[in-house]
């Protein structure tokens, strides 16, 4: 089969979450026998150190029948704010155009004729509104988004708490910024979804996902695991002190939606009462990760036990060293999504500990077989307790996380998985103009 794939990042198996999996679907898929064209979207400008890195990753990239498309830069043919005070009004007024919301609709036309001389035999994109916005025009052609969470939630749930996520609302002129963002996100959720339902099938690793598409009208929204690479060796870990409880408590841009979240319950609910419980010994909240957390999350972070290490070199072995794996980014139940560092985690065989929330995007998880899981703060707490004083209850928990790991969410299990879906939806779709619907729904 030969498939036209479209990114917003160039593949990097070190890389960021999006980046590593690019790397695996286009590995393995060629291993299974396609040839694939590469087009990168790249929203970063040309001279940026992002754009340079990916122009690098692209040149350096080098597997047979993978051909990587010159790339193109979303600002190159963004539309530009106009200045001056007519300038902001003109702005205000243009906020909702789909040009505004989404402007790597304007590269639609040079990605479509991209896809042509490639005579593709479908059209593939991964986690990325980028390329949906490029491609959901195309037509004669089987569109597939493997997809993450609907490129509005993490707007809409910001919006709903402005407090956490540093959104000023005192002034008048900060109230009429606040409302202006609503009613953007209401036009970018309504285009979202106009142009998701233009794609013949959407595959999404949350099976809430998968029903929000479908309660929207998607006729052929399925459930795709996740997908994370196996390691080459395994690594030893090393048991922590027994005075210090050692926690990963996040790990991932601090700024980010779902971590914004989870660190604001990890300061506010959690550390306070894990402290008061911990019986003397010393606790160790380790955060990990880039970036800045944000203005309603800060000051929840200053206390005793909470570490911020910023970007690690071996996140790997801080994983293996660590009593457990801490997994608040669903704490807050107006932002579900499923998270990868789990199945990292759960390749390193790491225990983890979770919000019970994060069962309802992931299905494979279970309580007390491969994660450990609590639906209140003194839950959790218990949780933690509980494997900081039992070696033997947090190798049954790592084991049976990478047991799900291996069964589910290994990238030589995902992607041959999608590429068999892909391939029936493409011949179902030559033959009947649509996808077959019994297939595609497992």
């Amino acid at each position: 089969m030969k498939i036209f794939l479209v990114l917003s990042n160039a593949p990097d198996p070190h890389g960021e979450a999006i980046e590593v999996v690019a790397d695996a679907i286009i590995r393995q898929a060629a291993k299974l026998g396609h040839c694939l064209d590469v087009q990168v979207l790249l929203r970063d400008p040309r001279e940026s150190p992002a754009g340079l890195r990916t122009e690098r990753l692209v040149q350096e990239f080098n597997l047979d029948h993978v051909n990587f498309c010159p790339l193109l830069f979303i600002q190159d043919v963004a539309t530009r704010p106009t200045r001056g005070a007519i300038g902001k009004l003109v702005n205000m007024l243009g906020s909702l155009e789909m040009r505004r919301l989404f402007p790597a609709v304007a590269l639609g036309p040079e990605v479509e004729r991209r896809v042509r001389a490639a005579r593709a035999d479908c059209l593939l994109s991964v986690w990325s509104w980028e390329a949906l916005a490029a491609t959901f025009h195309i037509r004669g052609l089987l569109k597939f988004a493997y997809y993450g969470n609907p490129d509005h939630l993490p707007t809409a749930a910001r919006l709903k708490h402005p407090g956490i996520a540093g959104i000023p609302c005192r002034t008048l002129t900060d109230k009429l910024k606040f409302h202006s963002a609503r009613l953007q996100n209401w036009r970018r959720k309504r285009l979202h979804l106009w142009m998701m339902n233009q794609t013949e099938v959407t595959a999404n690793n949350s099976v809430l996902d998968v029903d929000y598409y479908r309660r929207h009208g998607h006729p052929r929204s399925i459930y795709i695991q996740n997908m994370w690479p196996s390691l080459s060796t395994p690594l030893a870990g090393r048991e922590p002190d027994a005075d210090v409880i050692r926690i990963i408590g996040s790990v991932g841009n601090l700024g980010a939606t779902g971590n914004s979240f989870g660190l604001h319950y990890i300061g506010k609910e959690l550390m306070p009462r894990l402290r008061q419980r911990a019986d003397g010994r010393r606790v160790e909240m380790h955060i990990i990760g880039r970036g800045t957390p944000r203005p309603g999350v800060a000051p929840h972070l200053d206390q005793e036990g909470i570490v911020l290490r910023g970007w690690v070199e071996d996140i790997n072995q801080e994983l293996r060293n660590c009593h457990a794996f801490l997994v608040m980014t669903n704490a807050n139940p107006d932002f579900l999504v499923g998270n990868t560092r789990i199945l990292l985690a759960w390749a390193l065989r790491t225990c983890v500990i979770m919000h019970a929330n994060s069962g309802l995007a992931m299905p494979e998880i279970e309580h007390n077989q491969n994660a450990l899981l609590g639906n209140t703060p003194e839950e959790l707490v218990d949780q933690i307790l509980r494997v900081a004083s039992d070696p033997a209850l947090r190798r049954r928990i790592g084991d049976g996380g990478y047991q799900t790991y291996e069964k589910y969410y290994r990238e030589d299990v995902v992607v041959p998985r999608m590429m068999s879906i892909l391939e029936a939806a493409v011949k179902g779709f030559r033959a009947n103009g649509s996808p077959p619907g019994g297939l595609l729904s497992d």
